[in-house]
């Protein structure tokens, strides 16, 4: 059976649903890869950034425009291309890369605002004893993949998501966690390898590392996005 029909007619767990992440990475690797060698050296640059804060205080400015910059233009823009990709490639589409971005860019200034919206609620939740944060982000958390993909814009995008996400909170909140203990699981032993190999170079040994794992958990971020499909299929 197809990725498709696995989506429309089952409702897959976590590790199924990786599995055929990691399948379709491979599968169409060249486009996935030129699309996080874009984002990469953003993430490159953000690393040195935060390496180098502490030592050099002048960059502080700098920094904070560049982390608003990088969370509120570059990981979205990413993140969404990254689910035009999937998503077409999972209907059996020839998904073009430029076309994507330029669709993300044409919504970009509403996009913007519901991201502006759904951080300062989440980091308000955090506050308040952290729970409320954790509840709200998987609740909402499917907000801009709803406003590109399925053209629900202002609230209708949180509607969407709560809607998605309700019956199927746990399995969504196990797969962040998944998704975290990965991402810097990852990382932890990338860097380990490598300041065995690399001496005296904290820098590179962080920027490679986390390069490395980029590549890999790459799959597990497209699984998240066929959980997203799987999701709306089960709902329909």
């Amino acid at each position: 059976m197809s990725i498709l029909s696995d989506l429309q007619t089952k409702k897959l767990g976590l590790f199924e649903l990786i599995a055929m992440g990691f399948d379709l990475y491979l599968k169409y690797f060249r486009s996935f890869f030129i699309l996080l060698c874009m984002m990469l050296p953003f993430s490159i640059i953000y690393l040195i950034l935060t390496l180098n804060l502490a030592s050099n205080p002048i960059l502080l400015i700098p920094y904070y425009l560049f982390l608003i910059f990088y969370f509120f233009v570059v990981i979205p823009v990413y993140t969404i291309a990254l689910a035009i990709l999937t998503e077409g490639y999972v209907l059996g589409e020839n998904p073009q890369l430029n076309l994507a971005i330029q669709r993300i860019l044409s919504r970009f200034i509403p996009l913007t605002g519901l991201n502006i919206r759904f951080n300062i609620i989440f980091l308000s939740g955090l506050l308040l004893l952290i729970v409320p944060g954790v509840i709200y982000a998987i609740n909402n958390g499917y907000f801009a993949l709803a406003f590109i993909l399925r053209d629900q814009r202002g609230k209708a995008a949180f509607q969407y998501s709560r809607s998605l996400v309700k019956g199927n909170w746990l399995k969504v909140f196990l797969f962040n966690v998944l998704l975290y203990i990965i991402i810097f699981g990852l990382q932890a032993l990338m860097n380990k390898i490598l300041s065995s190999v690399i001496v005296n170079y904290p820098v590179l040994i962080t920027i490679l590392s986390s390069t490395l794992a980029s590549l890999v958990t790459l799959g597990v971020t497209i699984s998240g996005i066929l959980l997203f499909l799987n999701l709306e299929f089960q709902k329909q």
